[in-house]
């Protein structure tokens, strides 16, 4: 065993002890058991638990900007299979990608693994299919779990615009928790059909709980309806020739914060999120109050700060 692989293992040790108590208290099976904790041992491993008690991960490997070439790969599949061990994942249930960075900042993942896995993980109350394998992403972000509480917890009995949804997580977290409605918005028409099936899958009707593909700065403009809670969670950087423009979250993201006020309800909040790690928050109308709360939102099985979240409310 290399130094490196003997270092993973002995911190996914160390680690799955630290979060023991959290995990058991709070009911987690979906969780981040690495996270770039050793400098020299650039990746991230998420563990999804399946409802078949079945463990799968995702091993994300960050490859080095001068490029990390088939030494690298072979590097990454070898700690992969360190990893599943120590987490106990089969051979077949572990997934690793390599992300490099290309020109202008997009990040182009490459799946190692040659299979695909679909299943069904829980999260609280809710049931979320997963995809292993054969996407970047496996379709719940895990370090949004604490916001998706938080936001159900403000939406008992109120109604919940969703927009960037991705495969619409908060929204199912919403619906259970007593949402009266909730609407989807998502440009990718296969992650719009994800989060239906998310919200079937959780017995949640679709006249009460709709989903819609739309490029979120065009549906903003012609939506009529107003909502007491809107969670905006672009991501950093989109391109589209379906989208009505490109989007950078640095840029826009005060313009999209303006139309989502203009779609708010009195009393209502705005949970704005974005994973840029340069971002910085625009000036904002003196009219909002806004509250940074990423300290509440990361959770504890993360080591790097993977979001910034800011909850805005217009004042009085």
């Amino acid at each position: 065993m290399t130094d490196r692989a003997a270092s993973l293992r002995n911190r996914l040790n160390k680690n799955l002890a630290r979060l023991s108590s959290w995990r058991q208290r709070d009911g987690v099976t979906c969780f981040r058991a690495y996270d770039r904790d050793i400098p020299e041992v650039p990746l991230a491993i998420d563990v999804y638990e399946g409802e078949d008690g079945l463990r799968r991960l995702q091993v994300v490997a960050f490859a080095p900007r001068h490029g990390g070439g088939a030494g690298f790969v072979a590097e990454v599949e070898a700690l992969a299979r360190v990893a599943g061990e120590a987490l106990g994942a089969d051979a077949d249930r572990v997934y690793a990608q390599v992300r490099e960075r290309e020109r202008g900042g997009s990040v182009e993942a490459d799946d190692a693994a040659a299979s695909a896995s679909s299943f069904f993980v829980r999260e609280g109350a809710g049931r979320f299919l997963i995809r292993m394998g054969a996407r970047r992403d496996p379709g719940l972000f895990l370090d949004h779990r604490t916001t998706r509480r938080l936001v159900a917890e403000a939406c008992v009995g109120r109604s919940l615009l969703n927009l960037f949804a991705y495969t619409g997580s908060f929204s199912v977290h919403a619906a259970l928790a007593g949402a009266r409605r909730t609407t989807s918005v998502d440009l990718s028409a296969s992650t719009v059909r994800w989060a239906a099936d998310n919200l079937a899958a959780n017995g949640l009707a679709p006249g009460d709980h709709r989903v819609v593909a739309d490029d979120v700065f065009a549906f903003l403009e012609g939506e009529g309806d107003r909502y007491d809670v809107i969670v905006l969670d672009p991501p950093s950087v989109s391109r589209s020739r379906r989208a009505s423009r490109d989007l950078d979250v640095q840029r826009d993201h005060a313009l999209l914060l303006r139309r989502c006020v203009a779609r708010l309800r009195p009393g209502g909040a705005i949970w704005f999120s974005t994973n840029l790690r340069t971002f910085s928050l625009a000036p904002l109308p003196a009219s909002l109050v806004v509250e940074e709360v990423t300290a509440t939102t990361v959770p504890p099985d993360f080591h790097e700060r993977p979001h910034r979240c800011f909850r805005i409310v217009p004042r009085g």
